[in-house]
């Protein structure tokens, strides 16, 4: 396609934050006549976190209201989750301003599932109330995707919006201090700059960097990459969440398709009334939480992975949840779920689930305001790829799409109204330079390793020392191993001869693990998702914020 030269605000990415964002910017270009926006994705529009997100999108509807639910309790709920290290003004958004974006999705064509005139609600782990809305039993993500992609199709039929697919973002291209556009590699052609008053990284997680994950295979960390180059800060990376349900499928034979990245058990079956055993058949959970299996996921996590480490396995039991529902509860209510297991010929209704913790999600990323502005003039952030401060050291299960939601649409209003009105945190110090003699120097090194080989090592790493457990020893060696490899990525990008895709993911998730790493040993107390077994445990400084510039 011909990429237009100039627009008014580039979006990167095609999950939930990036589709609404580009909604929301047409909606204006075509309500004040202005320049149009220009939506980019490195793949297709369907490949992203959000197609495969299961289990619901939280917000306080009338209907939860009129269950006793209030958006005070969701507040709260959301600060308990995270460890209360959450920032409390991005948590009353996100839980004040939830109905409004979500009633849009209904209105651009969401069929969120009902139970006669009600929305069906469901219960997931640390919430109170059943406030999450869910489509298509635990088909959510892919509901949501849809509509957006179609709202987004009909924009640009309508005039009101350039659409650019397999445009591979390889810089956001700052002038005197401020982003001014993208350079983009379109179907891997060289790469070509678009200029724009603003730019809006909505990239999604980093789940690429760790060898088990729930995160598509697209997920390597770009938005936070390319902002860090351009200049903005990132802020709490130690805090990465695992999932506590990805179904276990080395104890199974079996293959998932190959345009499916995991088969993760939605948090809404254990709300559902799931329980989880040891090898032993042992149910553990009660004797480490008040709130058993429906402990936030951190918790949760942990008590697997212990479990897994002492008992040789883990087990998720549905068939309470079919006994006390009915015979064919399961598959009405969450038939990817059950699908996904017939490739292993496993029936949740007969029969338990081994499961296993995997890297789900990113509570740090890059560092914005309550609007998405980061600290560089133009740069914005949004969904995973931004650090608001909302979900703490632990993200309440399901607030993922509703911050996606809620901070997209108030990132395009502040982006297309003109310069940030404000920027986040502390000044920006400018990175350290590469130590002389690093293996950025040395072609023989570069040469002798495939890219693939370089990216699974980078996830064994991560997965062996960034885990739900850390400890200062594992984490140093983990960060001189993946500087290491990040000096090796870097060279071999700027030793292509044109765009290396798979060379600048590389280089993306070495960068963003790497800086994980450099965080988790700075804070040397636990909090959350951050576990060190040799935690110091000082309150006086266990709620600060870290940053990297």
């Amino acid at each position: 396609m011909n990429l237009p030269q100039h627009v008014s605000l580039i979006v990167v990415g095609s999950g939930i934050a990036g589709l609404y964002a580009a909604v929301c910017a047409a909606e204006h270009a075509q309500r004040h006549r202005t320049a149009l926006p220009l939506l980019v994705t490195k793949d297709r529009l369907q490949d992203s976190n959000t197609w495969y997100a299961q289990g619901g999108i939280a917000a306080v509807s009338p209907d939860s209201v009129a269950a006793g639910d209030s958006i005070a309790a969701h507040i709260e709920d959301t600060l308990a989750a995270g460890a209360q290290a959450g920032h409390p003004a991005a948590v009353d958004v996100l839980c004040r301003e939830s109905w409004q974006d979500v009633h849009r999705l209904i209105a651009l064509g969401t069929d969120f599932d009902r139970d006669g005139d009600r929305y069906a609600l469901g219960l997931e782990g640390a919430h109170r109330y059943a406030r999450i809305l869910h489509h298509g039993g635990d088909a959510t993500g892919a509901g949501i995707a849809r509509t957006l992609i179609a709202a987004c199709r009909q924009a640009e039929a309508n005039g009101h919006l350039h659409i650019a697919t397999e445009a591979f973002a390889t810089e956001v291209v700052t002038r005197g201090g401020a982003a001014t556009g993208v350079r983009l590699a379109v179907h891997g052609q060289p790469p070509v700059e678009v200029g724009s008053n603003a730019v809006l990284l909505a990239t999604g997680g980093i789940g690429q960097a760790f060898a088990a994950t729930t995160n598509p295979r697209g997920a390597t960390g770009d938005g936070a990459a390319l902002a860090w180059r351009a200049g903005a800060r990132l802020a709490d990376a130690e805090f990465v969440q695992f999932h506590p349900t990805l179904v276990d499928t080395s104890a199974l034979t079996g293959r998932l398709p190959a345009d499916r990245p995991a088969l993760m058990v939605t948090e809404a079956v254990r709300g559902d009334g799931a329980l989880l055993v040891d090898g032993t058949g042992t149910r553990f959970m009660p004797a480490i939480d008040a709130r058993a299996e429906l402990a936030p996921r951190d918790v949760v996590a942990r008590a697997i992975h212990h479990a897994r480490r002492t008992t040789g396995a883990c087990w998720l039991d549905a068939r309470p949840v079919e006994r006390q529902r009915g015979t064919g509860y399961l598959a009405h209510r969450f038939p990817q779920l059950v699908a996904g297991l017939q490739h292993f010929d496993v029936d949740p209704a007969r029969e338990p689930i081994p499961v296993t913790e995997a890297q789900h999600y990113w509570m740090g990323g890059v560092a914005t305001n309550l609007d998405g502005a980061t600290e560089v003039p133009g740069l914005f952030a949004v969904g995973e790829t931004a650090h608001t401060g909302a979900h703490g050291a632990n993200r309440l299960a399901s607030n993922s799409l509703t911050e996606a939601l809620v901070f997209a649409r108030r990132a395009v209003a502040s982006a297309l109204a003109g310069p940030p009105l404000g920027t986040p945190g502390e000044q920006r110090s400018e990175p350290a330079p590469r130590a002389p003699g690093s293996p950025a120097d040395s072609s023989a090194v570069t040469g002798q390793l495939v890219t693939a080989e370089l990216a699974r090592h980078v996830q064994e790493i991560a997965s062996a020392e960034l885990g739900v457990v850390r400890s200062a020893a594992g984490l140093r060696r983990a960060l001189t191993e993946l500087n290491r490899l990040r000096a090796i990525a870097d060279a071999r990008v700027a030793a292509a001869s044109g765009v290396d895709r798979a060379a600048s993911e590389l280089a993306n998730r070495a960068l963003v693990a790497s800086l994980i790493a450099e965080a988790a040993l700075a804070r040397t107390d636990s909090l959350g998702a951050h576990c060190r077994l040799d935690a110091t445990m000082d309150q006086e400084k266990v709620h600060e914020h870290l940053s990297h510039a």
